[in-house]
């Protein structure tokens, strides 16, 4: 969704004060791994064809996403510091 409605907060009691009737909340991983101060994802796809026994197919190609800015727990506004979505990095410096 392109980062579209992803909102971090930093305090549980800003979340009712949200706009908006849905919500999806989640923990944040607070010390996520990160490679050179940058948080990243890993995305690769398989098939599984059979469960017994199971069987499964990596495609050979995967692709691993970066954010933008070094992560800084303390900076929750900083979209570019939190997600790796490609068109949220896109702009960044």
């Amino acid at each position: 969704s392109k980062g579209v409605g992803i909102k971090l907060f930093d305090r549980l009691s800003h979340v009712s004060d949200a706009k908006g009737t849905g919500r999806v909340l989640q923990k944040y991983c607070e010390r996520p791994y990160l490679i050179n101060r940058r948080k990243f994802d890993l995305r690769l796809w398989v098939l599984v064809t059979d469960w017994s026994p199971l069987t499964v197919w990596v495609y050979d190609d995967c692709m691993a996403r970066f954010c933008a800015d070094a992560f800084d727990l303390g900076d929750v506004s900083g979209r570019t510091r939190h997600l790796t979505n490609v068109c949220v990095n896109r702009g960044a410096q």
